[in-house]
């Protein structure tokens, strides 16, 4: 989404992407992680799961700093393997009460471990979604590259200003999957809403031409 990117690469500017841009399998739900905290981020998933009939599974963060994590990573990912086995659209987002240290590396900690926990979620989920949405930068970093094993993508366009969309190497875990990069604090309040009914669409009529950039994670 950076605008460095296309004009260091040379390549034209070109619309968002549209529908007809996407051909997803049908076979299994979609799968949404949110792992943003950020107040915009919470009325982007509230609004996604009041106007949509995904279902949502909250991951309680208190257990994922105690003896409770390995249930607590288990009981989240066996629920949202069963609800896309039944091609059901499913959002895992983190408890939305505040968990503090008295420090700021208690802090730093607690990020890493709840990031961690989503990770291992992930790779706990053995379908692949229809596509996967990480909303926060650091959530879409680790997952692409710890829960999925991506090297390489191909980087679609965007979606909507300001996120990305990647089509994933051959390496990952799911060759080739959608996966939308969505930034904690971008888009307005129905911009989830937005993405994923474009990403619902039965109409595309297949993907159109387009400029595309290769990304590699070393």
């Amino acid at each position: 989404a950076a605008s460095f990117v296309p004009v260091r690469c040379g390549l034209p500017s070109r619309p968002l992407l549209s529908a007809a841009d996407f051909d997803l399998d049908d076979s299994a739900g979609a799968l949404t992680v949110a792992g943003s905290f950020v107040p915009r981020t919470s009325a982007q998933m509230h609004r996604l799961l009041e106007e949509t009939d995904a279902a949502a599974i909250e991951v309680e963060v208190p257990a994922l700093l105690d003896a409770r994590r390995d249930g607590e990573i288990r009981r989240v990912a066996e629920a949202a393997a069963r609800m896309l086995a039944g091609r059901r659209d499913v959002v895992i987002y983190t408890s939305r009460g505040l968990v503090t240290g008295s420090a700021v590396e208690d802090c730093v900690n607690i990020s890493s471990r709840v990031s961690e926990g989503l990770v291992e979620i992930v790779r706990q989920v053995p379908l692949r979604p229809r596509y996967l949405l990480a909303k926060g930068g650091i959530t879409a970093s680790d997952l692409a590259t710890r829960a999925l094993g991506m090297k390489r993508a191909v980087v679609r366009g965007q979606i909507l200003p300001g996120v990305p969309v990647w089509e994933l190497g051959g390496e990952t875990r799911f060759p080739g999957l959608t996966f939308v990069v969505f930034p904690g604090n971008v888009g307005d309040d129905q911009a989830l809403v937005s993405v994923a009914a474009m990403l619902s669409s039965r109409d595309g009529g297949g993907r159109t031409g387009q400029s595309v950039a290769h990304l590699r994670v070393d």
